[in-house]
């Protein structure tokens, strides 16, 4: 993969995720902190020059009450079971951006679990303070600090697509799945453009 000076990467872990955000030209990694560490140490191999910024989107699910499937919950800290991987994300301009382009903003705790969350997890992780979770940012997050230089901004953006009211297993996945997609896709607009936001 050759890259331009600047250029920055975006990340996604499934097919559907990445036709989403196609706007984006995202690399995929496929699902799972194992996929997401290998997918982001090989695509920054691959760069002739450091990212100016990483953004890792993709669906995610709501662990506390009150966040709609189709909202998006931007990380103020991504952690897993190895403790944080990433603190003080750059997400100022994503959540104007992603406002602006009307879009229902959160911003909270990302974890990322090896495991899909279920059931009385979810109001663990909510006692714990997280927010939303999913599988493979902190993964990829991690690579991107050992392998970019210092100061490079990360982004976690995660469009909720099941929530502890409408867990994904639930008739109303047939409604709400869609919904989360088309979030996904104005997300995926929004990266298009957000390359000025590191130069």
């Amino acid at each position: 993969m050759r890259s331009e000076p600047g250029a920055p990467l975006v990340a996604c872990a499934l097919g559907i995720e990445a036709r989403a955000l196609r706007e984006a030209r995202p690399v995929r990694t496929g699902m799972g902190p194992e996929r997401a560490e290998r997918a982001m140490r090989r695509a920054l191999a691959e760069r002739a020059h450091a990212p100016s910024g990483i953004v890792f989107a993709g669906l995610g699910a709501s662990v506390v009450p009150g966040i709609r499937p189709g909202d998006v919950v931007i990380a103020t800290e991504v952690r897993d079971d190895r403790g944080v991987a990433a603190s003080g994300t750059d997400r100022d301009w994503a959540v104007d951006a992603l406002r602006a382009a009307g879009l229902a903003v959160h911003e909270g705790v990302l974890y990322s679990s090896d495991h899909v969350v279920r059931g009385p997890e979810r109001g663990r992780l909510a006692d714990a303070g997280v927010t939303c979770v999913d599988m493979e940012t902190a993964a990829a997050f991690r690579v991107a600090r050992e392998l970019t230089p210092s100061g490079v901004p990360l982004v976690a953006v995660r469009v909720v697509v099941d929530t502890p009211e409408y867990e994904l297993a639930r008739p109303a996945t047939l409604v709400n799945g869609p919904r989360a997609l088309r979030a996904l896709k104005q997300v995926g607009l929004v990266l298009a453009t957000w390359h000025p936001q590191f130069c």
